[in-house]
Order: structure tokens, then sequence, then C-alpha cells
């Protein structure tokens, strides 16, 4: 048992230190000597865990960034109250919520996406995964929309949705490119409006 919980443990640090690592010098570029220097463990607690930096990655995915996709994006659609606003507020809230750091460095997902995205392997299918749940997510809460009368019944779930998730990932990637929040304020406006039109 105790064993267990250490091995547990380990993992857990592994995981969180690479998340780190991936979001700050990418995911190719960060070594598994890296990772395991940052930790402060040997190279073979590595091995004992993972079979490569591909499984670790797979896990980065299922654990930090569902967390933060989870607890940012889509456990906020989940509240009572009427849907538009709900919705408005989660994608508002939230891009309003970021840091300058944040802002300079975007989204993890997205960085994610775009380093190792379009690869037929299993930390390309866990990320088709999370943004699959944040899709379905957006498309209940306009399907909630539309049965409490707050968003227009003719307002086609899947289109807003995948336009919303992926808006705001883009946005997060150009931001990334200035030194001013001229084109991330008007974004901030642009998305209002848009779920506003609903």
């Amino acid at each position: 048992m105790e064993q267990d919980l250490k091995t547990e443990a380990t993992r857990i640090l592994i995981t969180e230190t690479a998340f780190q690592q991936f979001y700050k010098n990418g995911f190719k570029a960060t070594s598994i000597n890296e990772i395991m220097k940052a930790t402060g463990l040997s190279k073979g607690a590595f091995y004992h865990n993972f079979k490569n930096k591909d499984e670790l990655g797979v896990l980065v995915v299922k654990a930090e960034l569902s967390s933060i996709i989870y607890e940012a994006m889509i456990t906020p659609l989940l509240e009572k109250g009427e849907a538009k606003t709900i919705l408005k507020n989660t994608f508002l809230n939230k891009f309003q919520a970021f840091t300058n750091d944040e802002k300079l460095m975007g989204c993890p997902v997205n960085n994610l996406i775009n380093e190792i995205g379009g690869s037929p392997n299993l930390l390309n299918e866990a990320l088709k995964g999370l943004i699959d749940t944040w899709v379905k997510a957006v498309i209940q809460i306009i399907e909630r929309g539309h049965s409490d009368g707050s968003i227009k019944p003719e307002t086609n779930p899947q289109q807003a949705a995948i336009y919303l998730v992926s808006s705001f990932e883009g946005m997060r990637g150009i931001r990334k490119l200035y030194q001013d929040d001229t084109n991330w304020n008007a974004y901030s406006a642009a998305l209002e409006n848009y779920i506003d039109q609903l």
C-alpha cells in the first residue's frame, strides 16, 4: 500500500513537471532528461512509470490539460440559470481573466495541438478527445438555451459550438504575436456580440 502511494506520488510529480516543461519549452523540445532533472528524480524513475515521452504526454493531456479545460470552460456551463448568460459568462470571464504571462505563452492545449496535431498517435487522440468533450459541453448549453428560450431555435448547436471553441483558441494563439491587447480586446467585444446574437 505504501509503495503504491509512493508510485502514484512519483507519477503525479513527473506529470505536473512535464506539463510545466511542455508549456514553457514545447513538447518536442523537452527531453526526458530535462523533465527528470526538474523533478530531482532519476531517469530510472521515469522508465519505471512510463514507456516513453508520448505515454507521458497522453497523461499530461488527460490529467493536467483536461483539468484546466474542465475547471475553466466545462464545469461553469453546468450551472443553473439562463443558458445564454451562462455561456457568455463562461467564455468572457475566462477570456478576461488571463494573465499577461498566459497571453504571451498562449493556451497549453492549443500549443500542443499546433505542435503535434495530425500525428496518428495516442497523444493526438487524447487531444481530440479533450476538444470533443469541450465542444459537446457547449452544444449541450446551446440546446439548453433552445429549451429555455434564451437562444434562437435556428441556432445550429454544432456550428456555434465549434466556432466558439476554435475562435477562442485561435485568438489565444494569435495573441502570442503581439505585445498589446488591441486585437485581444477587439476579439473579446466580437465574442460577446456573437453570443448575444445566438
